[in-house]
């Protein structure tokens, strides 16, 4: 049997339609700004028809909801599974989900900085990521590693704590800083 192909033209999967109108946001978003975003140029960006677009998303705000979501996700994948990882120690699983986070606004920093510094949300946050650091918190404190009697609070704490180091040094500078900081703020020891 001949090898499959992937579909290409107009008949795309939908994932891979979704993809491409979020990356021609993104390119667009980037280069000329929210105000200037239009469906019709997502549009034409990606390729596809504008009612593809309203297919996927019924308005601009949505369609920056969706790259918003996108970040959270990012950065809450690689540190839930530190969370399955039984050969760590929750300090090690703390200091992955810090470099995780850094590593996600630095790998799209234009983006990010974009997205939640200049846009801001449109509602509430996707809890992933801070959802990821909660049980990491709670874990923590179960086995004896961390001392952290608010777990809610410290969690608001630390989920806006990295952002500021963030734009400052060196990417392994602020990752070894920002990891310092969330282990004096549980308790944990040093590395």
């Amino acid at each position: 049997m001949p090898a499959k192909t992937a579909p290409t033209g107009r008949f795309q999967p939908p994932d891979v339609r979704r993809r491409q109108i979020l990356d021609a946001v993104a390119a667009l978003l980037l280069e000329n700004g929210y105000e200037a975003l239009t469906i019709s140029k997502v549009a034409a960006r990606a390729g596809v028809a504008k009612g593809t677009v309203y297919l996927y998303f019924a308005s601009k705000q949505e369609l920056l909801t969706a790259l918003q979501a996108e970040m959270w996700e990012r950065m809450a994948e690689r540190p839930a599974r530190l969370l399955e990882r039984s050969g760590l120690s929750w300090a090690e699983r703390l200091d992955g989900l810090v470099a995780a986070w850094v590593a996600a606004e630095r790998d799209h920093h234009e983006l990010y900085h974009l997205l939640f510094h200049e846009l801001g949300t449109g509602g509430e946050e996707p809890m992933g990521a801070r959802n990821v650091l909660v049980t990491l918190l709670t874990e923590g404190t179960k086995a004896g590693e961390f001392d952290v009697s608010e777990v809610e609070l410290t969690a608001d704490f630390l989920t806006h704590a990295y952002a500021g180091p963030c734009h400052h040094g060196s990417s392994d500078d602020v990752t070894v800083a920002v990891q310092a900081l969330f282990r004096r703020v549980v308790g944990a020891q040093a590395p």
